[in-house]
């Protein structure tokens, strides 16, 4: 029989959740600073105002028994199960909304399903599955009906499976590196649906589970996550000057620092378009690497001038004004060339088309990829890798999708397949001098 508790005891703080302090586990903090710090770690996770309300109250709930664990530790585990489980909800509400009454199934002949009309409810759509299934079953031979998306077919079976294929066809998530972690939620998902032994979770974890799925479904009702670690909102870049001398000195500044010093000797500067600026969220780990061609730091960075001296750099800011921008960094197209065994590092596709005929020699590869060294990494093992990577399609060895191969034409082609007319840019070959990086990251 289960032991009654007082109301007193049910009120008495879990020691084990005490001990989860904001500098990581320690002696037990007070109840009181507890409830404050548990409430804080998921407080800023938001639903954007047109997310499904049944998927919103289901996320609510989670957000407010979340502090519940400072009580009774096992909340957070009830908490962290049933958030996986709020992903196969949320996607379903937006199958529904996105669908607006009616789905489209067609054979491999092209003949539409007459069951594709009168959706209200995520119970007609898999009541139009089962029906399609129980026909398919009595025609011989049977038609294999498939979920029209857009121009697209795909596999459909109203599970949480097809539902991911489908908010992939529509467009609604988005991020190569994020496939390979929607996959993961999902058997997640899938070892607490169906049970196989007792399991407990941190309150760490949980935080970040819900503002992961906070994440997933702000995505999926198309508000990408400022800052976000899944589906992040397009950074802003600014102008900013780099400068380097031969004794292997770089520094990275505001394109208005150029006004703040007189030439110094042996520099050279170079004025780009960047998303790392020194001290910022999106500083890049490897912003001394760029290359006005290839791709080599990790977030989109645009040549602009240079390089020269900076009385010259400043007349050019002076007389062009260049303002900043914002750019988004996941789903990005590369072009990489493979030529006398050498694979060369990615290039934006309007680089790559603006090369000299000598210069578009050898093979080139289209990959769609979230960073740089996601595709040069998997171009890179097409051949070498034991475990293969896909020459068509997502990759499951790596974050990402490979549109084509071939001449320059032909992966030129690829390119403008999935962004559109690509307008040559001949750039000149300039390189910030950098030992380190270029050699080894590339």
């Amino acid at each position: 029989m289960a032991e009654i508790l007082s109301l007193e005891e049910l009120q008495t703080p879990d020691s084990t959740a005490l001990i989860f302090t904001p500098l990581g586990l320690g002696g037990p903090m007070p109840a009181e600073r507890s409830a404050e710090f548990l409430q804080r770690l998921v407080a800023d996770c938001e639903l954007a105002s047109d997310v499904a309300e049944g998927t919103r109250r289901e996320f609510d709930r989670l957000q407010r028994l979340f502090a519940y664990g400072l009580l009774e530790y096992d909340v957070f585990t009830m908490v962290d199960d049933r958030a996986l489980l709020v992903m196969e909800q949320a996607l379903r509400d937006r199958f529904v909304q996105w669908c607006a009454g009616t789905v489209t199934f067609e054979d491999a002949n092209g003949c539409e399903s007459p069951v594709t009309t009168d959706v209200r409810t995520y119970d007609d759509v898999l009541a139009a599955v089962k029906k399609l299934g129980r026909r398919r079953r009595q025609r011989q031979p049977s038609p294999r009906w498939q979920l029209k998306v857009g121009s697209t077919l795909i596999d459909f079976n109203g599970m949480l499976a097809g539902l991911r294929t489908w908010a992939r066809a529509a467009n609604l998530l988005r991020g190569q590196r994020t496939r390979g972690i929607e996959h993961a939620m999902s058997n997640l998902r899938n070892a607490v649906a169906h049970p196989t032994g007792y399991h407990r979770t941190t309150p760490v974890e949980t935080a970040r589970t819900l503002h992961d799925l906070a994440e997933f479904i702000n995505q999926l009702w198309g508000h990408p996550t400022p800052g976000g670690r899944l589906y992040p909102a397009p950074v802003e870049r600014e102008i900013v000057v780099m400068a380097w001398n031969d004794e292997g000195s770089v520094h990275m500044a505001q394109a208005d620092a150029l006004r703040d010093d007189t030439d110094a000797d042996g520099y050279l500067y170079l004025l780009i378009r960047s998303a790392s600026v020194p001290g910022s969220r999106y500083e890049d780990a490897y912003w001394s690497a760029f290359d006005a061609r290839f791709e080599t730091t990790q977030f989109p960075a645009e040549y602009l001038w240079g390089p020269g001296s900076r009385s010259d750099a400043l007349a050019w800011l002076d007389a062009e004004q260049p303002k900043g921008d914002t750019v988004d960094y996941v789903d990005r197209v590369f072009m990489l060339r493979e030529h006398d065994g050498q694979v060369y590092p990615p290039m934006r596709p309007e680089v790559a088309a603006g090369l000299t005929e000598e210069e578009q020699r050898g093979t080139w590869h289209t990959v769609r990829a979230d960073f740089p060294e996601h595709a040069f990494a998997h171009v890179r093992d097409l051949s070498g890798s034991p475990q293969g990577h896909a020459r068509t399609g997502d990759c499951r060895n790596c974050a990402a999708h490979h549109l084509g191969s071939g001449s320059h034409e032909q992966a030129l082609q690829a390119a403008e397949d999935a962004i559109g007319v690509v307008t040559p840019r001949p750039l000149p070959a300039v390189r910030v001098p950098d030992s380190f990086f270029w050699p080894h990251r590339f």
